[in-house]
């Protein structure tokens, strides 16, 4: 009992962490603390120029690539990311050892959650400090959906399976596909938004999303396939126990569409790429824990 309840709320806190690193990331806030683990060589984060070192633009004029400019909450931002980084960390540990006394089957995707996580730690870190070399963020991503991936596993290895008709399963892992392919068109995105923003900078934000290449498109036109594929999902399970995953799927695909709209047509409202991101990790969350729990009949 006490490892399901760590274990769920490790997920909920990869979740928060993930939720977290995408207002990070929409709000411009990766460059908030320049070194690490102390943020402008403290504990904690300064809240106005005058506490920061004495020419601290040009003692972290590499790191800070150019922004600097303090600004205090894009450094608190950035710092409570890190807190939660932390926490989630320490979470996700308690929850490996006490998968310990759960045997192999239960230990084991545990522990490689847990080294996922610290790998992605090091690789976030990657992230600014390469500033945003392409690639690294999508590698980031798939690293948080392969936490995700174990740790939902590991909580249903000790349940018995729904046995549901092979077409119906197969539609389940066509739908997981893909979400996952469509997250990593939208990594792409993310670093293509990142070098326009750098190009036309922060106050043309209604230009943004013009000046995007072709990744975008094919990201946005390949939403109607996610919602194609979920819809015939829909109807395949309409006669199955799965009625809460049924239709709990439809409302997260209908969220991820409208937060997508959002972005596309009013110029990026505040939170929306978070939520837009956290949704679609829910759902493929979701996705995968369906498959884990049933087997073809």
């Amino acid at each position: 009992m006490a490892f399901r309840k760590f274990a769920t709320l490790s997920l909920l806190s990869i979740y928060l962490l993930i939720l977290a690193g995408g207002i990070v990331r929409s709000t411009g806030s990766g460059m908030g603390c320049p070194d690490w683990p102390k943020c402008f060589g403290r504990f904690i984060p300064p809240t106005n120029v005058a506490e920061l070192p004495l020419h601290y633009e040009v003692i972290y004029q590499d790191k800070l690539h150019g922004e600097v400019l303090f600004n205090p909450t894009k450094t608190w931002i950035e710092y409570i990311n890190r807190l939660i980084g932390a926490l989630t960390g320490l979470i996700v540990l308690i929850t490996t050892i006490l998968a310990w006394k759960e045997g192999k089957k239960v230990f084991l995707p545990t522990l490689a959650g847990l080294l996922l996580i610290l790998a992605n730690a090091v690789l976030g870190k990657y992230v600014v400090d390469s500033f945003l070399l392409p690639g690294v963020v999508t590698a980031h991503m798939l690293l948080s959906i392969g936490v995700i991936y174990f740790l939902v596993q590991a909580l249903n290895n000790q349940t018995s399976k729904a046995v549901i008709p092979l077409e119906n399963r197969l539609w389940i892992g066509i739908s997981l596909l893909l979400v996952l392919i469509q997250i990593i068109l939208g990594t792409q995105v993310r670093e293509n938004m990142d070098h326009v923003i750098k190009e036309l900078g922060e106050g043309a934000k209604n230009q943004w999303v013009a000046h995007l290449d072709l990744v975008y498109i094919v990201h946005r036109t390949f939403s109607w396939f996610i919602v194609l594929g979920h819809l015939i999902l829909w109807n395949k399970i309409k006669n199955s126990a799965l009625q809460t995953y049924r239709h709990g799927m439809m409302v997260l695909v209908g969220i991820s569409f409208a937060t997508g709209i959002l972005m596309a047509y009013f110029e990026l409202p505040l939170g929306s790429q978070a939520v837009h991101l956290l949704i679609s990790l829910v759902l493929i969350g979701w996705h995968i824990s369906t498959w884990i729990q049933t087997k073809n009949a």
